[in-house]
């Protein structure tokens, strides 16, 4: 089993769990809306006449659309925040896998993302100083066209900013995850929901 395919298998233990609870709550909440209509309807019923029976059928379908309606929001919602903290646990296990792989990873991020002519590698001060010691010689190695030289520490958590003049290509995790959390969300909805 691949790194991750553990994350995943993680992601989707946490992920059921945590919806069952989700599920529960709506449902208990969905169901307390439909009590407090009921009980309205009946208390409408006996002291109405055949005109409020049909008054009262059409707020109990109200309360049973309004309830559905809410429980789907919150089902929706806790899905979201669900799809958002396993990405955020994603970017952590990335940003702490051993440094080799987590070097390999950012290694063909940068060979993706490369220009031609001479850019900076601009990296966080946690990843400068744990650089291993001939990685941007064998970047330059696999780069044609182009050359990459360590430029200053960056305010970023994991990841790079790459800068060619005055063009700055931010590969920082976060950057890419924000860039993709839409297809990054539909993804996961299907792996963890589905």
């Amino acid at each position: 089993m691949t790194g991750l395919e553990k994350i995943i298998s993680q992601i989707e233990y946490e992920s059921d769990d945590r919806c069952r609870s989700v599920i529960d709550d709506a449902g208990i909440k969905a169901n307390s809306i439909i009590k407090e209509a009921e009980e309205k309807a009946k208390a409408f019923l006996e002291e109405s006449s055949a005109e409020n029976a049909k008054k009262l059928e059409n707020i109990r379908q109200s309360a049973v659309s309004s309830s559905e309606l809410a429980k789907n929001k919150i089902l929706l919602k806790s899905k979201l925040e669900i799809i958002d903290e396993m990405l955020e646990k994603a970017l952590d296990e990335i940003r702490n896998l051993p440094e080799k792989e987590y070097f390999e990873i950012l290694k063909g991020l940068i060979l993706s993302n490369a220009k031609e002519g001479k850019g900076l590698l601009c990296l966080s001060q946690k990843d400068k100083s744990s650089l291993p010691e001939n990685f941007l010689d064998e970047v330059n190695k696999s780069l044609e066209g182009g050359e990459i030289a360590l430029g200053n520490t960056a305010p970023i958590n994991g990841g790079f900013i790459l800068i060619y003049g005055d063009i700055d290509i931010n590969c920082s995790f976060d950057s890419i995850a924000a860039s993709k959390r839409d297809e990054l969300r539909d993804a996961l909805n299907g792996i963890l929901f589905n």
